[in-house]
């Protein structure tokens, strides 16, 4: 298999000619399938023992984390933060105004594998909203987080939408899986959409999706920020 990726204009660059690569049409690959793989090798474990391996491990990681660690393996590195603004020495940690981030990582295996990666251009047949960058213009913060009830931009192509169809738009979608989807657009383009974050996403981690139905199409076709997004003040 190669990692495929086609071009599309850059709207992030001055040059009307600069174009950049985005994957497209590439596989996802679950726990059941890495296991299957692992069984088809000749192993002599058995799926459910392996299942119950990675069940532990992943608990095992999640309980680091809970205990504020940082954890470092060969696949990946996961260190905690604190974003957010404090407003002098005294100040603590209000949930309010701050959230606590996950940052990972590439550990050193998957860092090596890189170099591995076979490629293949390919025309992308199947366009869909493109989101490159989300600034939150009150604090022009970069594809990290947004202030709620703040004015915010996303950056990208084929953003446009209808307003009037609510399957279309902007949403923030939480870690529940529960939705929200914007309803003060400002500005509405291609290339940049402004609105106000909508006021009660106040905690927690969001993914960004933009929907829209694209010019001589049918189907709702969704972009998705490659980065979650936490509130802060």
């Amino acid at each position: 298999m190669t990692l495929r990726y086609g071009l599309i204009p850059n709207h992030l660059t001055d040059d009307p000619n600069d174009y950049m690569g985005v994957v497209t049409n590439n596989e996802s690959v679950t726990v059941d399938s890495i296991v299957e793989q692992m069984i088809g090798k000749g192993s002599t474990i058995t799926k459910a023992e392996a299942l119950s391996v990675i069940e532990e491990f992943e608990y095992a990681v999640v309980e680091a984390v809970k205990n504020g660690n940082s954890v470092n393996t060969q696949l990946f590195r996961i260190t905690p933060s604190v974003s957010g603004v404090f407003n002098d020495q005294n100040d603590g940690f209000d949930p309010a105004r701050h959230a606590v981030r996950l940052n990972l990582n590439a550990g050193s295996r998957l860092i090596e594998a890189i170099s591995d990666i076979e490629l293949r251009k390919v025309e992308i047949t199947s366009p869909q909203p493109i989101l490159q960058q989300f600034v939150d213009l009150k604090t022009n913060v970069i594809n990290e987080s947004f202030t709620a009830g703040q004015i915010a931009s996303i950056r990208g192509s084929l953003l446009k939408f209808d307003t009037g169809d609510t399957q279309q738009g902007i949403f923030f979608i939480a870690t529940d899986g529960s939705e929200t989807r914007v309803e003060n657009v400002v500005k509405n383009k291609p290339s940049e959409l402004l609105f106000f974050v909508p006021e009660n996403l106040t905690s927690g981690n969001f993914t960004v999706e933009v929907r829209t139905v694209l010019q001589n199409t049918k189907a709702v076709r969704k972009g998705i920020l490659p980065v979650d997004l936490v509130p802060t003040s």
